[in-house]
């Protein structure tokens, strides 16, 4: 499995940010926790086998939490876009700046390797 992070880095450090104080707290704060629960649980099946006792539960929970996560940020009225859009936040704008920095993340991730991914919600916990 070779991990990529850029979608996640992208909503992070650009989409994220420009929400915050625009949509509600609490989905933003889920978004941030959705995403490091799944940087922990990549971890863990990166670190396995498929021979491993519960890597395959892992896959599985993992799938239902992105499903989930996608579900919740695309709903049409209360999810995270619809928000952002109702409070006049430059989507058009949004998009051209998550598409050059994506573009510039896949260069840098080729020619460097795909580092580890920051948890900013979760404390106490580093991933390996």
């Amino acid at each position: 499995m070779r991990r990529t992070n850029v979608p996640t880095k992208i909503e992070e450090d650009i989409f994220y940010p420009a929400c915050k104080g625009k949509i509600d707290d609490d989905l933003w704060h889920e978004a941030y926790v959705e995403h490091d629960g799944a940087k922990v649980m990549i971890a863990e099946i990166e670190a396995g086998k498929p021979r491993d006792e519960f890597y395959d539960a892992k896959l599985k929970v993992l799938s239902e939490m992105i499903k989930h996560h996608v579900k919740e940020e695309e709903k049409r009225a209360e999810g995270m876009f619809a928000q952002a859009r109702a409070s006049g936040v430059d989507t058009e704008t949004l998009g051209a700046r998550m598409t050059a920095e994506k573009r510039i993340l896949i260069a840098k991730y080729t020619a460097g390797g795909v580092p580890k991914p920051a948890t900013p919600s979760f404390t106490g916990t580093k991933l390996a």
